[in-house]
């Protein structure tokens, strides 16, 4: 048992904010601190930590307790582990006698292995360091241009091409070699008894969790030898296989190593491969991470749901990347998170067929002195809505089947979005990226979602009724004049214009409330991509981000918009003045009745002074009608 005065010591050491800081995304809301809670799936903060308390409680699930309680609760220790865990982070130490293999088993399957991860990663980066076994991983890592101070951040080591290397050193160590066969760390000989390892003549990457763990490890092969005829090539890499210890699905290669980045930056970038994410982080770029050998999973997304503000999707620009790129933006979607895609510049006309033209993944690109062309594409990275409107747009122009193709890929992307308002927003914008009816693209999504389609007749008079997205519907009308709405799709599609003597000379003479309140936050540093989605109708807001002006002269355009405002105001003002004249003339008219009624009643009563006044007042009135 640990003495009480010992757990003390570690509940007064350790910061809770900073305990849970790494699996969640902390934000200080007055005196305590606020997040996604990590126990339950929520989109609305209601976990909150309390530092002077040293407490956590969580308003969703009514889950709480210290810093003990979220380390067993999380990942899954007992008490005298969770301790043991938290006393080494905050330098307590803590007395304990020398336990045995036996003890060690009994204190528990998952300690045991990560005990012998542990042991592995050691023998891995001993052998790597080895002047002569670890010559060919040091040869690969200079091949990469991997610095050693990369290979000490990501604790990188070398499996020798020796077929039990490991095996002999774990059996040295009284190891439990059942265990790390569970581990997949080795195997067993399939014709003699004795056991082999997994891992020979690869570079080995831990899977480091955050609180500083190795779930398991992901090995990449390095020697070209030539294989037997017959053989199969040896597969790029190995990762561990399921165990208590490592869940591919939840684990992320570069989390441990990323997360204090992601605090800083509020994002997180997401790359296909490890060498993409050390390659990644020795340029610069230390808010990146990859997924372990599979396409991206929905709890790999809540956990960097969690940790960060929005995930940005750096894949590969090949046709396996764009496709990696369509099924994490589906997932994101869904997950209501907020999603960006960077694309290399230049792409788009390149055209290349995925985030970065012509095969080019980051990796390389970074290598070849790319490095601030790359920051670029991440710092300018696009909404993933619009990245996919207008991928989508850019497959399917050539001929109609492919453009019938490209719909039903967004229809599979529509039918993610659980709110109503975000699904005719992406309709609109759909429908102007791909020239065809705002119908057209509703039925496909219907279709996708599996609700019954209109008849025939139904469906005509739709398109009798119906109008294309590329012209003002009608119900724009109610958010404003259209001069108006193309004023703000104007510098939504070039926000330098914002603050420009044209631009509030324009604002001037805006009458829609919520436009001029637009225009306002825009120039207070909002984007007009979010409060147009967010404050207006989606028609209207589809129309404003259809990116209609973004090839056109701005500056011309401008003026040209202006010009019409102020015609039109000046024919609004012409208009009122008119109306007020037509008034005071009834309003004189009026006035000539009443005095002509009572002049009729001077005459009879025959006062001759109030009839002089009476006529003279009558001519003056009729005067200013006329």
């Amino acid at each position: 048992m640990i003495p009480d005065e010992v757990i003390t010591q570690i509940r007064e050491a350790a910061d809770i904010v900073a305990v849970i800081g790494q699996h969640i995304q902390l934000k200080k809301a007055g005196r305590s601190w606020k997040g996604l809670c990590p126990f339950h799936g929520e989109k609305t903060p209601s976990f909150n930590v309390m530092p002077d308390k040293g407490f956590f409680h969580c308003f969703g699930c009514q889950k709480s307790g210290d810093v003990f309680t979220f380390v067993m609760e999380l990942e899954g220790k007992s008490f005298v582990e969770a301790a043991e865990h938290l006393g080494a982070r905050f330098g307590i130490e803590i007395p304990k006698l020398e336990e045995s293999p036996e003890l060690r088993r009994a204190r528990g399957e998952r300690v045991a292995m990560l005990d012998l991860n542990k042991l592995a990663a050691s023998f891995f980066r001993e052998i790597l360091a080895d002047p002569t076994r670890g010559a060919p991983g040091r040869a690969y890592l200079e091949k990469r241009g991997v610095s050693q101070e990369t290979v000490d951040k990501f604790q990188l080591g070398y499996a020798p091409g020796e077929w039990g290397a490991l095996a002999d050193h774990l059996r040295a160590k009284r190891a439990d070699l059942e265990l790390a066969v569970r581990l997949g760390l080795i195997a067993h000989r399939p014709k003699t008894s004795g056991f082999y390892d997994r891992n020979r003549d690869r570079l080995v990457c831990p899977v480091v969790q955050p609180g500083g763990e190795i779930a398991g490890f992901s090995a990449r092969v390095v020697g070209t030898a030539p294989v037997r005829p017959g053989d199969d090539p040896p597969p790029k890499y190995i990762n561990s296989p399921e165990s208590p210890v490592y869940k591919k699905s939840k684990l992320l290669f570069g989390l441990a190593q990323a997360r204090e980045a992601m605090a800083t930056t509020k994002r997180v970038v997401l790359v296909e491969g490890n060498f993409d994410v050390i390659t990644l982080h020795q340029a610069g770029f230390c808010e990146v991470v990859a997924p372990l050998g599979t396409a991206l999973t929905p709890e790999q997304v809540n956990v960097l749901r969690r940790m960060s503000d929005r995930i940005v999707l750096l894949y590969d620009g090949d046709k396996a990347g764009y496709k990696a790129t369509m099924h994490a933006l589906q997932l994101c979607v869904e997950a209501e998170v907020e999603v960006q895609v960077a694309s290399r510049p230049g792409h788009a006309r390149s055209g290349g067929a995925g985030p970065l033209a012509g095969g080019v993944d980051p990796d390389s690109l970074v290598a070849g002195g790319g490095a601030e062309v790359l920051r670029e594409a991440v710092d300018r990275a696009r909404g993933g809505i619009d990245f996919f409107a207008y991928e989508v747009w850019s497959m399917g122009r050539n001929n109609v089947d492919a453009r019938a193709r490209a719909l039903s890929d967004a229809a599979g992307l529509a039918a993610k979005v659980a709110s109503p308002a975000k699904r005719d927003l992406i309709v609109g914008t759909l429908a102007s990226a791909l020239h065809v009816d705002a119908e057209v693209v509703r039925s496909a999504f219907d279709r996708a979602r599996g609700r019954p389609q209109p008849s025939p007749q139904t469906r005509e008079h739709g398109a009798r009724v119906s109008e294309r997205t590329n012209e003002a519907p009608r119900r724009w009308a109610q958010v404003g004049e259209r001069d108006e709405l193309e004023l703000i799709a104007l510098l939504t599609d070039h926000p330098s214009l914002i603050a420009t003597a044209d631009a509030d000379r324009a604002f001037c003479l805006l009458t829609d409330t919520r436009l001029r309140d637009m225009y306002s936050a825009a120039r207070d540093g909002q984007s007009l991509l979010e409060l147009a989605s967010s404050r207006l109708p989606p028609d209207a807001a589809a129309h404003v981000l259809s990116g209609m002006y973004s090839q056109k002269d701005p500056t011309k355009v401008l003026a040209v918009m202006l010009s019409n405002l102020e015609h039109r105001r000046a024919m609004a003002e012409r208009a009122r003045l008119g109306k007020q004249l037509a008034q005071s003339g009834q309003r004189n008219e009026h006035e000539t009745a009443r005095l002509l009624a009572q002049l009729a009643v001077a005459k009879r009563q025959g006062d001759r002074e109030l009839v002089a006044r009476l006529t003279d007042e009558i001519a003056t009135n009729r005067k200013q009608v006329d």
